[in-house]
């Protein structure tokens, strides 16, 4: 057992949930406040190796080998201590129920908070075979989970593959728990090669890239989250292959995913999206109905409005164009519905098909004399009487070139909608260009049917709980200094009124940038999010920030080609430790915004509800991040002759956002080239133009340091800005 000199090693402050759970362990040392899980390895895996990848884990999350402290003042303190052993104990048995008994024995034993870690891994060789089991204080419930720590540890034991399914588990004062009979079984794929072949198609298909090889990098060819988040869903779905996430980063070849990749007996009867209903009216999905709720106290004001603008580089024939995007109307019922905001009674209404000539959507460019992108954009919708989208050509005479405003509501799509869109507009376009109605690969479920379904589901109680436990005592909001002495509003006073900037690193800071990533098993995001992260820590002192930032909600593989809102915002609390090296940030972000996908299906105004907020309080945020990559507005419609129709994003102009700081990553492949630009969008009423400069300088000053060499073992309390 370790001694520690408290005056020997930095003292950090604790959250809220650590010393409640000191406190509770220090009133009732007889209560088992521990909980475990393992796992069995083949009797060939190098134990040596084994304890170094856990040594690697444990000094990555140095809470796992933290002691706490109670000091004169009456306060609750940490400190992290550096001697790796103390975490991990070879143990001998000779057979399950001995190790069982080893493991039980563990979690029971009394724990001394000021001189033992709250994290135990135990190696038990059986002789036969080898047993991993990690044993945790509660403490550490904010920290990490038994099945990360794993996922973690395998990532750093490279070249071993392994069941992600534990033998046994154990809850806090609860029972054994082994993996439900009925749960579908994982079994490390037998055929590495086969399961290759199937990531390799749905990688080429994804990508669009028919000659990527199955040692390619996923994210040299443009991949990025969201479409690994779909990947992953396909494979589940269509062939029992289940990968993590977090492998999509530390092995983004389809041959290094396959080594990782489990085999699910699938159960057929269950199809993700079953069997399509006739469903004309429908309540708003959990997180529709909030963004209803949102749209309702901005006074139906166009705050929601979404004014996607493309310039054509090619002409392109405007009536063929409307002819298949009202394919797209027909294909998918939330772009032909109408929306409802009465109260508790909310609803949405689907147009028949054959009553679509009733509604003015298209406008050629013949009708828009006097139009403007701007007078596009700030149109206000009447959702209740009106379809939630205007499609309008504007020809440009001194450029002669064709513009197209396409403005929808946010009620109706979300960005992940919008890439489905332009992928089957360019299909439609190419069939009505042949003179033929375009063929589809399968039915598009209807938005309307994951709606009944949802609101019949309700609220998942455990991923709230997620929510919930990493927030309750997080810092809300953002105050960042003001030289020029502006008046700073309230975060929760209603106000829309923004200007916005822009960041834009050169060919070679975009290239240093994304190699820098994919050093340190991240994206091209993961690493710009811990950028904008920390130049907000270091403007501020902040010692833990709050951000917002938007997941897919897509849970469900059988939605994946339906156009709707399925949309959530989630908000994720990073904390910062001066001690801290640049490295262990940017896998601590990435891994937090990674692992909280899982939870990403429950609505943000659901867990400010949970955590006491009213609506008059805001945003538990003021900072919001997100992401474009490979932006479908930046591409081309086919013909039937082998020609290209070219079309590029028109930025629109940004005077409105609910958040106080918006950072949109816009990521891109064009001409075989990765560009970035970073919009930064921000409340005018709230940050002065002096504030921002000096964000954006400091920004700067980030991006420059993450490509010098070793910036990731840089400490941030050495950074200067």
């Amino acid at each position: 057992m370790m001694e520690l000199n408290p005056d020997s090693l930095p003292k950090l402050s604790v959250t809220g949930d650590e010393e409640h759970f000191w406190l509770l362990q220090q009133q009732y040392p007889e209560r088992t406040l521990k909980h475990f899980s393992a796992w069995r390895f083949d009797a060939d895996i190098d134990l040596s190796r084994l304890e170094w990848a856990i040594k690697t884990v444990i000094e990555t999350l140095p809470d796992l080998n933290a002691r706490y402290q109670f000091n004169d003042d009456g306060e609750v303190h940490k400190v992290h201590a550096n001697d790796w052993q103390s975490c991990v104990e070879i143990m001998r048995s000779h057979s399950d129920a001995e190790a069982t008994e080893q493991l039980l024995s563990q979690q029971t034993a009394p724990w001394d908070a000021q001189s033992q870690p709250p994290f135990k891994a135990l190696i038990i060789p059986t002789g036969h075979e080898v047993i991993l089991g990690f044993v945790l204080h509660q403490i550490l419930d904010q920290t990490c989970q038994e099945d990360n720590l794993y996922c973690r540890v395998l990532s750093a034991y490279v070249g071993h593959s392994a069941s992600d399914t534990p033998w046994l588990r154990r809850q806090a004062d609860g029972e054994v728990l082994s993996p439900p009979a009925s749960a579908p079984s994982a079994q490390p794929a037998a055929n590495n090669s086969e399961v290759a072949a199937i990531i390799l198609g749905e990688f080429r298909g994804a990508l669009a890239e028919p000659d990527m090889q199955l040692t390619d990098d996923f994210f040299d060819f443009g991949g990025h989250s969201l479409l690994a988040t779909r990947i992953i869903g396909k494979l589940l779905s269509s062939h029992g292959i289940e990968v993590q996430f977090n492998d999509f980063f530390s092995a983004p070849s389809a041959a290094a995913l396959a080594s990782r990749a489990h085999v699910i007996a699938q159960d057929k009867t269950a199809s993700a999206a079953g069997l399509a209903q006739d469903v004309q009216k429908a309540p708003f999905a959990l997180a529709q109905a909030s963004l209803g709720r949102a749209y309702v106290a901005f006074e139906f004001g166009t705050i929601f409005n979404l004014p996607f603008a493309l310039d054509f580089l090619d002409k392109v024939d405007e009536a063929l164009f409307e002819h298949a995007f009202c394919d797209l109307l027909k294909r998918h019922a939330s772009l032909r519905s109408t929306f409802h905001f009465e109260g508790n009674e909310a609803y949405q209404q689907i147009v028949p098909i054959t009553q679509l000539s009733d509604y003015k959507w298209f406008w050629p460019s013949h009708e828009s004399q006097g139009a403007t992108l701007k007078s596009e954009a700030t149109y206000q919708f009447d959702l209740t009487r009106e379809l939630p989208l205007r499609v309008r050509f504007i020809y440009d005479a001194q450029r002669q070139r064709q513009t197209l405003s396409l403005l929808v509501h946010h009620m109706a799509i979300d960005e992940w909608s919008l890439n489905v869109m332009m992928e089957e507009l360019a299909q439609a376009y190419l069939a009505r260009a042949a003179d033929k109605a375009p063929t589809w690969e399968a039915p598009a479920p209807s938005f309307h049917e994951f709606a009944l379904r949802e609101q019949a589901t309700g609220i998942n109680q455990q991923h709230l709980d997620y929510w919930t436990n990493m927030l309750r005592d997080a810092t809300r909001g953002l105050t960042l200094p003001s030289p020029d002495h502006q008046a700073s509003v309230p975060a929760n006073e209603v106000s829309t009124k923004a200007q916005w900037f822009e960041i834009k690193p050169d060919q070679d800071l975009t290239d240093n940038l994304y190699a820098f990533a994919r050093r340190n098993n991240s994206s091209l995001f993961g690493v710009v999010y811990t950028a904008i992260a920390l130049s907000l820590h270091k403007l501020g002192d902040l010692k833990d920030l709050v951000i917002g930032t938007s997941a897919s909600g897509r849970t469900d593989p059988g939605f994946y080609e339906t156009v709707g809102y399925f949309t959530t915002m989630v908000a994720h609390r990073v904390q910062f430790d001066p001690q801290q090296a640049v490295g262990a940030l940017i896998e601590n972000v990435t891994r937090l915004i990674n692992d909280s996908m899982a939870y990403a299906d429950v609505p943000m105004e659901q867990i400010q509800q949970a955590l006491g907020m009213t609506a008059a309080d805001g945003l538990l945020f003021d900072v919001y991040i997100q992401i474009h990559a490979n932006n479908a507005l930046n591409g081309a419609l086919s013909t039937p002759d082998a020609g290209t129709i070219r079309y590029r994003q028109i930025d629109p102009d940004k005077n409105q956002s609910m958040f106080g700081i918006q950072f949109e990553i816009m990521e891109n492949m064009i001409d075989g080239k990765r560009s970035l630009r970073l919009v930064i969008t921000y409340r005018s009423d709230r940050y002065s133009a002096e504030q921002m400069a000096r964000l954006s300088a400091t920004i700067d000053q980030v991006f420059t340091l993450f490509t010098t060499p070793d910036a990731a073992g840089i400490v941030l309390d050495h950074i200067r800005t």
